[in-house]
């Protein structure tokens, strides 16, 4: 994208950082794994969700009080560190899980400063008409990121065991870093003046997002299509694969396939369909369309075919992203941009915990096909549950201009403290 030094910065960073952190998290699954087991991979997978749903409503004033700009070079710089004190405990092979869960935290803290922060910067660097092309790159970088990250983790594991691993994530967060202090000093002043408590921005902002109807109901929707949708692509799949006796190969491939699916509908797939039919209709489609897609891989006994559903599935999502993406971003006031978008971090973190507890039960009941068919059917009702969100069809039909500050024209009463 063509564009400011800072934009192309912003999005250099958060799509290398998103590759570092996949590379870190399989380097450190794969030393939890291979020293601790399965008891110390749980101990650590549930210490770290509690420490991030704890950190991203708690810091979320953060990026509403301080410069956005040099949050994200704060959070670099933890990162960066964390990563250091990972490669000095793996070239001392020095395994202990109460230091790793420390720099877990350390990692955990670090991305509760740098997301909020990252996702309310974009629509200060970008004009309101060139945001949807700048979101667009966002999600290409994420996409490229998600996919090369465990890939190259995997590969340098492979290579010189964790030591090396570890190694090449300190120089990942380094490239990292070095795009952060690229950002430029900010010319804008603070959010807003620290006057009033922390606790009470906080409650502020959790009263925001609940008292904005459409924005609750929308968050909602897509948070409970997302605790249908992730044990499909991620806990169940090794299940289904091997449950018709398929290599793990194959496992990579469908990975592979959603993240090339969300690249075609970044590349202009998903503008098309919009174009052709609208924001609200090309979710509807995109919805329908993703919920038979997992209904298909309960079915499907050929290799090849899974692949193509799961790339189905990655473009279905590009769409669902990027429609009203822009629109949430400007329609927020600037002083609550940082805090809201925290709650929506809050709420997608919640329901990826909720995930994979969902499919454990009813893998205890049914087994892997019909779990595939009856999540499909709830990801499709959830769907519907999307569409009957009060305002949308009416807010999507906005222009650029008339979305700015839309939430807080609509729902003064958000804002201010009022009752409605």
């Amino acid at each position: 994208m063509s564009g400011t030094g800072p934009v192309r910065a912003l999005l250099l960073g958060e799509g290398v950082g998103l590759l570092a952190s996949a590379a870190a998290q399989t380097t450190v699954a794969w030393w939890l794994a291979a020293r601790g087991g399965g008891a110390d991979l749980a101990r650590y997978g549930a210490a770290m969700a509690a420490i991030s749903l704890l950190a991203l409503p708690l810091l979320s004033p953060l990026g509403d009080r301080w410069s956005r700009r040099r949050l994200i070079r704060l959070a670099q710089a933890g990162l960066l560190l964390d990563a250091v004190l990972l490669a000095l405990l793996a070239w001392q092979d020095l395994y202990r899980l109460p230091l790793l869960c420390a720099c877990g935290a350390l990692s955990v803290l670090a991305q509760a400063v740098l997301l909020p922060a990252q996702a309310s910067l974009l629509p200060d660097l970008v004009p309101a008409d060139r945001l949807p092309e700048a979101i667009r790159w966002r999600r290409g970088a994420q996409a490229i990121g998600g996919l090369l990250g465990p890939a190259l983790g995997g590969a340098a594991l492979a290579a010189g065991g964790v030591p090396l691993a570890a190694l090449l994530n300190v120089a990942l967060f380094v490239l990292c870093a070095c795009a952060a202090w690229q950002l430029g000093a900010s010319t804008a002043p603070a959010s807003h003046a620290a006057a009033t408590g922390w606790f009470d921005d906080l409650a502020a902002g959790l009263r925001a997002k609940w008292r904005v109807r459409l924005d609750r109901w929308w968050t909602l929707a897509g948070a409970l299509m997302m605790v249908f949708l992730l044990p499909c692509t991620g806990l169940l799949l090794p299940l289904r694969l091997q449950s018709l006796q398929l290599s793990a190969s194959w496992f990579g491939a469908c990975g592979a396939a959603l993240s090339l699916g969300v690249l075609a509908g970044v590349a202009g797939g998903a503008d098309a369909l919009i174009r052709r039919v609208g924001r609200l209709r090309a979710i509807g489609i995109a919805v329908v369309a993703c919920g038979l897609s997992i209904g298909a891989v309960g079915l499907c006994d050929h290799a090849m075919a899974l692949v193509l559903l799961f790339g189905i599935v990655g473009l279905c999502l590009s769409v669902t992203q990027l429609v009203g993406q822009t629109h949430r971003a400007l329609a927020v006031p600037h002083a609550f941009r940082a805090r809201m978008a925290a709650g929506h971090l809050t709420i997608a973190q919640l329901a990826a915990m909720l995930a994979p507890a969902l499919a454990g039960a009813l893998l205890l009941r049914w087994p892997v096909s019909v779990v595939y068919l009856s999540l499909a059917a709830a990801f499709l009702g959830s769907g519907l549950l999307l569409l009957a969100v009060p305002d949308l069809g009416r807010f999507l039909r906005l222009g650029p201009e008339d979305v700015k500050d839309w939430y807080g024209r609509t729902y003064p009463e958000a804002f201010t403290g009022t009752q409605r």
